[in-house]
């Protein structure tokens, strides 16, 4: 039997408002799915303290308020002299430190005969004023001119000198002498050189 015009266009109408309350249903489905997975119910986590870096330094400091260590003149064959210098470390790391010469000049140089001593043990003690009780090991002996040529920088420097940290002190004794034989080469002649202690870690 024949089913009414009517009642087929009703009939494909309930169906296509069934299938989209489907669809409605299923989204809502779905969107109550993902908001119960992305909402944990329980969280937790830990931390440190804030971390933090700072950079240690090197510094190097002596008695002798910036003055020269030696002012000599007009000197002679055989004639000798000595000062003594103190050397304070101020940095927070390790370091080495060194002692060589620069702008080393001059005919003079050739005859004096230098030597430098480090402080030893007991007997580390003296200043730039006085050297009185100082005892010490060589470091470097020969002419000033040689000085000046082979211990120049950090590199070629010499001294074991190796503080750790701050208010560490090394005294340092240093002596000249004009070469007695010199003569009358002597004369007329003149020398310069900067002493220098370096620190490096």
């Amino acid at each position: 039997m024949a089913t009414p015009a009517g009642r087929t266009r009703r009939s494909r109408a309930q169906n296509a408002r069934i299938v989209l309350a489907g669809l409605v249903v299923g989204v809502l489905g779905s969107g109550t799915f993902v908001w119960q997975g992305t909402n944990a119910a329980f969280t937790d986590s830990t931390s440190n303290g804030a971390s933090s870096w700072s950079s240690g330094t090197v510094a190097l400091s002596d008695d002798d308020a910036s003055t020269a260590l030696f002012t000599a003149g007009p000197v002679v064959p055989g004639e000798t002299a000595s000062r003594c210098i103190a050397v304070t470390y101020g940095g927070s790391v390790a370091a080495a430190v060194r002692f060589y010469a620069t702008s080393v000049s001059g005919a003079l140089g050739q005859y004096l005969d230098v030597v430098v001593e480090q402080g030893a043990g007991a007997g580390n003690v003296g200043s730039a004023a006085d050297c009185t009780g100082f005892a010490g090991t060589t470091i470097w002996s020969g002419s000033l001119t040689s000085l000046g040529t082979t211990v120049h920088d950090f590199a070629t420097g010499v001294g074991s000198f190796a503080p750790t940290g701050p208010a560490q002190v090394q005294v340092y004794r240093i002596t000249w002498t004009v070469d007695p034989a010199s003569g009358d080469a002597l004369q007329g002649t003149a020398a310069t050189a900067t002493f220098v202690w370096e620190a490096q870690s």
